[in-house]
């Protein structure tokens, strides 16, 4: 399993790795002086789990929260962690298991939403495969060792009764876009897809050997992670974050967001299909969490199956690596209820 390990020169290696993409997409932005602060957010997140993002950012939600967001695609998650702990971005969207990962090394992380718990994954694979049997010996992509593909698909296997010993795991590094491009020209033969994105490939003649959601399996998807030193020196910023992508959250289940959101949905995952768009949208409405704190039940889950793949993860104490203080404080001021109420 990769570790996240960042002592002295590899820290600052990855450091002006991670300084290198930012700057290199940031000179491609605009730069409106808005008299707000400019925060990085970033992720190598694709899916349509992203659309609260999407939609923030469509509406405006981030500057309504005091935040000059400048989002940042990045190619790997580990990368994003890196510019974490370099101070050069405030927060990412990250599976889970890279802050489990990052914790064994000492790092300095905070989760402090979980916005997806529901596992709406399928395990879809080239036409020929029919059945569990056809899948020993093959190769699953995932989009790097402990990244929420590599382990749906563990648990995929699980459901199958496979042994994952039996299974090459390839990573394809980047986003679900590379691996479902990997599954179409043959060089892989299996991968995990999101919701509703199995279904399409599905109609397209691509087994759907596993349903994760028929299943009613649930792990921590998609963390909101920064560090701890800025939740300590830019509370604000953080908080609007959250602000922005939780109210996101509540328009997205509004159905008077029906056309946004599918418009969404259809750019960044570029769908053309009416049906294919309709079946992401159905997707993407039952999947969010409406207030998405993080658990350590959950995470106890996660350790558990990151164990599998790497036996010093038992060192970690989870509850650690999680902080629920700003989630706390916009339920309890009843920012959250309001937003239901509103919309």
């Amino acid at each position: 399993m990769t570790r996240i390990t960042l002592p002295h020169g590899r820290r600052r290696l990855y450091g002006a790795c991670a300084m290198f993409v930012i700057l290199s997409l940031v000179l491609c932005l605009p730069s409106p002086s808005t008299g707000q602060p400019k925060s990085f957010l970033s992720s190598s997140v694709t899916s349509e789990s992203m659309t609260h993002v999407w939609v923030a950012r469509e509406r405006g939600l981030f500057k309504k929260y005091g935040v000059d967001m400048q989002f940042i695609l990045m190619p790997r998650n580990p990368l994003a962690i890196a510019a974490l702990l370099a101070g050069e971005i405030d927060a990412a969207i990250i599976g889970p298991g890279h802050l489990v990962n990052a914790g064994l090394s000492g790092a300095e992380l905070a989760g402090i939403a979980n916005f997806n718990q529901k596992l709406d994954f399928r395990l879809n694979t080239r036409p020929d495969i029919k059945k569990p049997e056809d899948l020993r010996g093959k190769r699953i992509a995932v989009s790097g060792p402990g990244s929420t593909s590599h382990l749906v698909s563990m648990l995929a296997l699980q459901g199958l009764s496979i042994d994952p010993a039996k299974i090459t795991f390839l990573t394809i590094p980047g986003t679900e876009m590379n691996r479902r491009l990997a599954l179409e020209s043959g060089s892989v033969d299996a991968t995990t897809l999101r919701g509703a994105m199995g279904e399409v490939y599905a109609n397209k003649g691509y087994t759907l050997l596993y349903n994760l959601k028929s299943a009613g399996v649930t792990l921590p998807q998609n963390m909101m992670v920064t560090t701890r030193r800025a939740a300590a020196t830019k509370p604000q910023v953080i908080e609007g974050h959250l602000r922005a992508t939780i109210e996101a959250i509540a328009m997205i289940n509004d159905p008077a967001n029906r056309e946004l959101v599918s418009r969404l949905l259809a750019t960044n995952l570029r769908l053309s299909n009416p049906a294919d768009i309709e079946e992401s949208y159905q997707a993407v409405i039952t999947n969010y969490e409406r207030a998405p704190h993080t658990s350590v039940e959950g995470m106890k889950r996660l350790q558990k199956l990151l164990i599998q793949l790497n036996p010093k993860i038992a060192d970690v104490r989870v509850e650690t690596l999680l902080d629920n203080s700003f989630m706390n404080k916009l339920e309890s001021s009843g920012f959250i209820q309001g937003l239901y109420k509103k919309n």
